[in-house]
């Protein structure tokens, strides 16, 4: 992995995050994850966007339009937006830092099984992607003990925000669906992407729809579209591989 800090208006390679950085010590960050494929970022505006908009939602600075920095490989860029260092009630600095990872994205991966999460999810507010991502990798690792891929995500009042690492798309009663961002969802490019593609709604899931749903996708910077098989153990039909093809040849290869 490569590590990038932004300051005076470049992109300088570091050591990586300074210990006391509030992103450290109380996990006060933003994140985007930015798919790169030779050297190109994908939805370079579109992250940089939501980064800002979570800043500003918490009262917090941004840096000004940035470039990327400069990768030559494909691989996966995520960005953090820190706090800084400080007291945890002092203002949002808004710190620009940069992790890249040489690894394959976007690529036709095999479908994979998941199950839904028990555990009540209390997303952050807006769905924003911050660094403190405990409750994701908690039941990311619950459903691998069950020899699942992935964990569904419900808030307090029952709703369908996620997977654990994902934005979720269902097929209900011939119509697509996705949690509406209320619910806590992310707003991911990606899933952007596929709300227009499939001429998808947004909306309240429950778990009895997610019980009798035929067809689900999960989408991501890292992996873009991947088909579910299985969801608590019961075959679902695997979804057009149009879409795949679509988001490979029209984002990936464009």
């Amino acid at each position: 992995m490569t590590a990038f800090q932004y300051a005076g208006g470049e992109w300088q390679a570091c050591e990586g995050l300074p210990l006391e950085d509030r992103a450290f010590r109380y996990g006060m960050s933003f994140f985007e994850t930015v798919a790169v494929v030779g050297g190109r970022p994908l939805f370079w505006a579109e992250h940089w966007l939501r980064l800002k908009q979570a800043a500003a939602g918490a009262g917090g600075y941004c840096p000004a339009d940035c470039k990327p920095p400069d990768l030559l490989m494909t691989g996966v860029l995520r960005l953090y937006l820190t706090a800084g260092p400080g007291n945890y009630a002092d203002l949002f600095l808004g710190h620009l830092f940069g992790l890249f990872e040489s690894c394959d994205v976007g690529t036709f991966s095999p479908p994979v099984s998941i199950a839904t999460c028990s555990a009540p999810y209390a997303p952050r507010p807006g769905g924003w992607k911050t660094g403190n991502y405990w409750q994701n990798v908690d039941a990311l690792c619950a459903a691998r003990r069950m020899s699942c891929d992935e964990a569904l995500l419900f808030n307090v009042c029952g709703a369908l925000v996620s997977a654990s690492m994902a934005n979720v798309f269902l097929k209900l009663r011939g119509q697509w669906v996705t949690p509406a961002l209320e619910t806590g969802a992310r707003d991911g490019v990606v899933r952007a992407w596929l709300l227009g593609h499939l001429a998808a709604e947004e909306s309240l899931i429950t778990p009895e729809d997610v019980a009798v749903c035929s067809e689900c996708i999960l989408t991501n910077s890292r992996t873009g579209l991947r088909a579910v098989k299985t969801l608590d153990g019961r075959a679902l039909t695997l979804p057009s591989p149009a879409l795949a093809d679509s988001y490979y040849n029209e984002i990936l290869c464009s």
